[in-house]
């Protein structure tokens, strides 16, 4: 085997197997758990419609007109009551991941809740339900350390924490990261709306934006422009966010877009908060340290 062959194959594993600070994993299953107790309290006012029996759609419909196997634990309820209990119990593994409590087991529990809804009850399902079913099984399979985790002392007795762990599952959710922006950029090229430039004028003037009004047509040209900035941002905030010295170039790029979108759009807080979870994949040691400076300290004895 050649040097270069050597050099690159040590690389592309340095990129799965190369040390991660552990609290980069902690952040991210506490973010994630946050963001999944609030898409499940958006969701729960609703369950009775969105996955019983006498809801918005019967379950044989779904079961027939879905690809593949039907995985749904909501083939096991079928009325309010067995659907709240389900909900209820998700939920609390929400916590237990958001705490450390068991995160593996808890992890799991929410990834199944994921998939089950999005079997269940595919006509509610929007962007931020996918973000966060692909970020469920990434936290389930990456390393889940000690570190800002509420267990028992001797449990950290018996399994102290990790200063470093692999960092593959910080590099798979960095990929996945990537690949939203460049599936949401591929699939615009055949919209004649986004060619054209005038995407954003439509979407001003339709039902889904804060403000619809005819106000939007004084600024059809300056919206042309922005319809074009937001495929141009969407290429480069993967290229930014990977380059150390442009990374918060990246960072800035990201909150910047996706709080126009919230900011100009009904309802979209969530996907907002599920696409800043796999951003803090991008998050350095030196990040953590000053994160951590700052964070109150429990008291000494």
């Amino acid at each position: 085997m050649t040097t270069g062959t050597q050099s690159l194959q040590s690389r592309f594993t340095g990129l799965f197997l190369n040390p991660a600070d552990s609290r980069l994993y902690a952040c991210i299953r506490i973010a994630f758990a946050f963001v999944s107790l609030l898409n499940l309290m958006q969701i729960w006012p609703d369950r009775e419609i969105f996955f019983t029996d006498v809801g918005m759609v019967d379950q044989e419909v779904v079961r027939k007109y879905t690809v593949g196997a039907y995985l749904s634990v909501f083939d096991l309820c079928h009325d309010v009551f067995a659907v709240t209990n389900y909900m209820f119990f998700s939920g609390c593994a929400m916590v237990m991941l958001l705490l450390g409590v068991w995160p593996r087991l808890a992890a799991g529990i929410v990834y199944v809740w994921y998939v089950s809804y999005a079997m269940r009850a595919p006509l509610i399902l929007v962007g931020w339900d996918e973000v966060l079913r692909c970020t469920a099984f990434l936290v389930l399979v990456s390393p889940m350390p000690a570190c800002w985790s509420w267990r028992s002392r001797r449990a950290r007795k018996r399994a102290p924490t990790e200063l470093q762990v692999p960092c593959y599952g910080l590099t798979l959710m960095k990929v996945q990261l990537a690949a939203i922006y460049l599936q949401a950029v591929l699939a615009r090229l055949d919209n004649e709306y986004w060619m054209s430039g005038d995407f954003m004028s439509f979407f001003l003037l339709s039902h889904n934006s804060r403000w619809p009004g005819l106000w939007v047509l004084n600024y059809g040209f300056l919206l042309k422009i922005v319809t074009y900035l937001v495929l141009l941002v969407e290429l480069a905030i993967p290229i930014l966010l990977v380059v150390p010295r442009w990374r918060w170039f990246g960072f800035g790029a990201g909150i910047l877009l996706h709080a126009g979108i919230s900011l100009m759009s009904y309802n979209l807080m969530l996907f907002f908060l599920a696409m800043m979870t796999l951003y803090l994949s991008f998050l350095q040691p030196e990040d953590m340290n000053w994160l951590q400076r700052r964070l109150p300290r429990p008291r000494a004895r």
